[in-house]
């Protein structure tokens, strides 16, 4: 079907949508959506109108709403596109704490000629640089079904971190910092997809309030690497990474 008549802030929003069901919630609530896309809960309300007068979503007044067939083939289209651009620009070279955002322009414009072709150069890892499954063409994502937040796991556990989520509760941040300094302190302590880590300690913060709904957490960490060097991270960095206990070497 042609989604040439869908705006890009209607897909951000499908693309929201997605990513909640992508974790497991396919109902979201206004709030949720505010949160992540750090707008007002009323600019939402008239979004989820306008995407359910499309039959993009099925939405109900103080309830939420949820990606119709239609609004979840386009919200696919969309990842697909991010996370195939994402390979592209890791195997082209781009530093990787700059790939999220470079692929976020991409993935509105990026055409089905252009991704085929794409795909076909560079041999499409089944995950791309954040850990993420790109979505197949029949429209299933893979998942790890042991990862899960790395502040559910436990002073002394080993784990492999698995994927490095792309998205953020704006509030949750130190005050001076934007998505791009979460990436690039991601990429300077070398806490990406791959890498195995000792826990050390784990301290939660009394002064940070967390949602129940948003699966985040008030946990710092320590973390050993293999040659022994101490990694400090916050509770801002925690709550972007899902890891997995390690396998023995």
């Amino acid at each position: 079907m042609p989604f040439d008549d869908i705006s890009y802030t209607e897909e951000e929003y499908l693309e929201i949508f997605f990513w909640f069901l992508e974790y497991g919630s396919s109902h979201v609530k206004t709030n949720q959506i505010a949160e992540m896309m750090n707008v007002h809960p009323g600019t939402v309300t008239s979004m989820l109108r306008k995407l359910s007068r499309r039959k993009l979503i099925k939405y109900t007044p103080y309830y939420g709403a949820e990606l119709t067939s239609k609004g979840k083939e386009i919200a696919l289209k969309v990842v697909r596109n991010h996370r195939l651009a994402e390979s592209f620009l890791y195997w082209l070279g781009l530093p990787w704490s700059r790939i999220h955002e470079e692929a976020c322009k991409w993935e509105h414009v990026l055409t089905d000629e252009i991704a085929a072709m794409i795909e076909q150069k560079i041999k499409l890892p089944e995950r791309g640089p954040s850990g993420a499954f790109t979505p197949k063409h029949d429209g299933t994502v893979e998942t790890i079904p042991t990862k899960q937040p790395l502040a559910l796991f436990e002073k002394g556990n080993k784990v492999e971190i698995v994927e490095i989520l792309e998205r953020v509760i704006v509030r949750h941040m130190p005050k001076t910092f934007d998505l791009q300094d979460i990436f690039e302190e991601l990429e300077e302590k070398n806490l990406l997809p791959g890498q195995k880590l000792t826990i050390i300690s784990v301290k939660t913060r009394m002064n940070v309030k967390i949602e129940m709904w948003s699966h985040l957490y008030a946990t710092d960490m320590v973390l050993e690497d293999k040659s022994t060097k101490k990694i400090n991270v916050p509770y801002y960095l925690v709550n972007m990474i899902l890891a997995r206990k390690a396998n023995s070497d």
